[in-house]
């Protein structure tokens, strides 16, 4: 959902009860707990979107007061008039009825913090290298210390690049004055990866193991969400790394539901929850600062 709902006067809470079996309207308002208003009495809910991720962290993961026990707290625009939801939420509650099947404008909806970006990034020079021209007028060219449409590193780089129309010219200008292409490559390169790739995938398909690879998808989340996101104990981080290895291992017995060569939906997910594995173990490498 939107940060605008909480814009618009949405207030986020749990029952105090984390046995609460209630219907959610009838938990009075003495027994809900409006944790960001109790916390940052202040800003309440107004508090930045960072703030408020790892208060509702706190509450699901260390409180244990998630609704129902899940991963989840109540976003709340009830109070709201119908006709303001409509005129300026309209879009997003749509959406959120349409896929839970409960109208937010009668009964709170169950939110929770989404990983939907990254930060980082890789240092980028700029067409003009005089050192004593601000990075912010620089004009950069996107070429990086990575072998490719790439060269020496001076900025950060960024989508914005992208928007700009910067890093693609600059990646045909480096195409263009390549002295090979890739049609230079021998096929034998092709062939020999294409037959790795082949052997990997009957690998799979010929494994008669007992594991299912969305149980091992679904852990690896939950583990990575709780421990390895805005919150992170150096402890916890070392206890994340001892099961995400246990899940590598259990990865090795899956078993595939779709033994078909064609259109494997099944493989295609099975091959890719290798890799989230793997980068999972990179992620949780950074440690937290001194504790």
């Amino acid at each position: 959902m939107s940060e605008s709902a909480r814009g618009e006067g949405g207030r986020v809470w749990v029952p105090r009860n984390p046995g609460e079996k209630r219907a959610t309207r009838s938990i009075p308002e003495a027994e809900r707990f409006y944790f960001l208003e109790e916390w940052y009495p202040k800003y309440g809910n107004l508090v930045p979107r960072d703030i408020a991720t790892r208060a509702i962290h706190r509450i699901v993961y260390q409180e244990k007061l998630g609704v129902d026990g899940q991963p989840a707290v109540y976003l709340d625009v009830t109070h709201i008039p119908r006709e303001t939801l409509d005129r300026k939420l309209e879009g997003i509650l749509e959406i959120y009825e349409k896929f839970c099947g409960v109208d937010p404008r009668v009964e709170p909806m169950k939110v929770f913090p989404a990983m939907h970006y990254t930060m980082g990034g890789i240092w980028v020079n700029g067409e003009d290298q005089a050192t004593n021209v601000p990075v912010s007028t620089r004009r950069a060219s996107a070429n990086t210390s990575i072998t490719g449409p790439t060269g020496s590193e001076r900025t950060r780089w960024s989508p914005a690049f992208l928007a700009e129309g910067i890093a693609g010219p600059a990646a045909v200008k480096y195409a263009k004055n390549l002295e090979k292409g890739a049609e230079a490559t021998p096929s034998a390169v092709f062939d020999s990866e294409r037959k790795r790739q082949e052997e990997k995938n009957q690998k799979l398909i010929s494994r008669d193991g007992s594991e299912n690879p969305i149980t091992i998808w679904r852990e690896l989340g939950d583990l990575m969400t709780e421990h390895v996101t805005v919150t992170r104990i150096n402890k916890n981080l070392e206890m994340a790394d001892a099961k995400i290895r246990a899940l590598q291992e259990r990865y090795k017995k899956i078993n595939l539901s779709d033994r078909t060569k064609w259109s494997n939906q099944t493989l295609n997910f099975a091959r890719e929850l290798e890799n989230m594995i793997i980068l999972a173990r990179v992620v949780r490498a950074r440690r937290a600062g001194p504790q």
